[in-house]
């Protein structure tokens, strides 16, 4: 076993020796994934190519070693490197020219293959692609399932599952994750949510994971251990995608409900008018919904929406809150939502209720009752007079106690006065409207107009519209109007 390790061993070492230039080179690659080539030089004097392109491909350097060795009294220098390049078709690898102590080395040029990967058949491992649908719609929602299985007792050192990339999809990984035992087998089950982009013969690719297992069967190592490198492909799903209608990009089940928080205000009063689509289906590709009525100033927050997979089913709201200031009585119009039912095949249309709000005129003053207070009868006091007797001394200490404490009751008093007209002298006239304020929307309608001067104070007036108690809000709102010195 010695002399057969020794003659392996001895061919590489021969082999090595009476090459300058060794050119590692795969001749197929599998599409998708990096050709990696190696190049050793061994020499006193190395002079490289340029390798930053190849057949206009970029070149990276993976790694770079040098070491140096003495044989029969002779100093030689050897150097690796390892590059790699992502090629997107067959080509031809050129030929590399080397100066190597002072003379002209040339490698020789190959042909290099682009190959499909092949579902990796093996006893230890397996990796597939399963799903439930195949006949699609463009942005119909669906769930992969990668199922991983290897076996229980195998020598496994180490396994990384490359990140999918899922071409001419939009995915999300779901938490659902499974891990079971089965048959003998330690089985994995990842599930992705993916949507088609686009129409057409679409495809997932094969997914990659690569395995390092001992090599029990290596007699030939001068280790007890070595590992080996396995990498395992799954199979390759096709899917038959379809348009939707033109009307519409919205597939699945929707509703879509609209209210307001009063039907009757006051001239320049605000109302909060709250959109609320709720449903299963790419509600994500919802478009921006925008509201335009005479006679109003419409101020709109961003859409929020809130999705997830629950039941089979990827369901979620779509919610948008407007406020509008009418200058009039006004009707706000029926919203409409379009989308493809794929059990009906057909598109529907829902529509949001019409709302009408009565705007009452300035000049419509309502008849206030004043209440007068009840007269009390005033009993008179009986007075009791205590005479005291005091002393001289006593007389002197009492008056002069009564100045000093009139003298700080009068300092006490200019100081407030001082400081109450400091304070009113710093506060503005906006800063006193919004402090006299004492309903929403009084506040909103003092602030109206300085909407759009900064994004922050922007926040603070539409965070008051979802605020029924505006005490804190208005708080907030004259500290930044201070900051602004508005």
């Amino acid at each position: 076993m010695l002399i057969i390790r020794f003659l392996f061993l001895s061919s590489i070492f021969i082999i090595s020796l009476f090459s300058n230039v060794e050119l590692s080179l795969p001749k197929e690659v599998i599409k998708g994934e990096p050709l990696v080539f190696s190049l050793t030089i061994s020499a006193n004097d190395i002079k490289m190519p340029k390798l930053d392109t190849i057949n206009s491909y970029s070149v990276q350097e993976i790694s770079s070693s040098t070491s140096t060795n003495i044989i029969n009294n002779k100093i030689t220098r050897s150097i690796r490197k390892i590059y790699s390049l992502y090629p997107s078709k067959d080509f031809e690898f050129p030929s590399l020219k080397f100066i190597i102590d002072g003379k002209e080395f040339f490698t020789k040029s190959q042909k290099i293959t682009l190959k499909n990967s092949q579902k990796t058949v093996s006893p230890i491992f397996d990796l597939s692609l399963k799903t439930n649908n195949k006949d699609l719609y463009v942005s119909e929602n669906f769930v992969l399932t990668v199922v991983f299985k290897y076996k229980k007792n195998s020598n496994i050192v180490d396994l990384s599952f490359e990140k999918p990339n899922f071409d001419n999809f939009w995915y999300k990984q779901l938490p659902n994750t499974k891990q079971y035992e089965e048959n003998g087998f330690i089985v994995q089950e990842l599930n992705f949510l993916l949507f088609p982009l686009k129409e057409g013969i679409l495809k997932v690719n094969p997914l990659k994971i690569n395995a390092q297992i001992i090599d029990a069967s290596n007699s030939y190592s001068l280790f007890s251990n070595t590992s080996s490198n396995i990498k395992i492909y799954s199979n390759e799903l096709e899917f038959n995608v379809k348009k939707l209608p033109s009307n519409t990009n919205l597939i699945g089940k929707f509703d879509i409900k609209a209210s307001v928080d009063k039907s009757k205000v006051k001239q320049g009063e605000a109302i909060s008018y709250k959109l609320v689509i709720t449903g299963n289906g790419n509600i994500e590709d919802i478009k921006d919904i925008k509201l335009n009525i005479k006679n109003t100033t419409i101020y709109d927050n961003k859409p929020k929406i809130k999705a997830k997979y629950e039941d089979g089913k990827y369901k979620g709201t779509y919610t948008k809150v407007f406020s509008i200031i009418p200058n009039d009585s006004i009707t706000i119009p029926k919203i409409k939502i379009e989308y493809f039912d794929k059990d009906l095949e057909q598109v529907i249309s829902k529509y949001s209720d019409e709302i009408n709000i009565v705007v009452e005129k300035n000049n419509e003053i309502k008849k206030v009752e004043l209440l007068q207070k009840a007269k009390k009868e005033v009993k008179e006091k009986q007075v009791i007079k205590i005479v005291e007797k005091t002393s001289q001394k006593d007389r002197i200490i009492f008056f002069t106690l009564g100045i000093i404490v009139g003298m700080l009751i009068l300092g006490l008093y200019f100081y407030v006065i001082n400081y109450k007209r400091i304070n009113k002298s710093n506060e503005t006239s906006l800063i006193k409207k919004v402090k006299s304020s004492n309903t929403k929307d009084e506040l909103l309608k003092i602030l109206a107009v300085y909407i759009k001067i900064n994004s922050s104070l922007d926040e603070l007036i539409f965070k008051l519209e979802e605020q029924k108690d505006i005490k804190i809000i208005k708080k907030e709102i004259i500290k930044k109007l201070k900051e602004l010195k508005l």
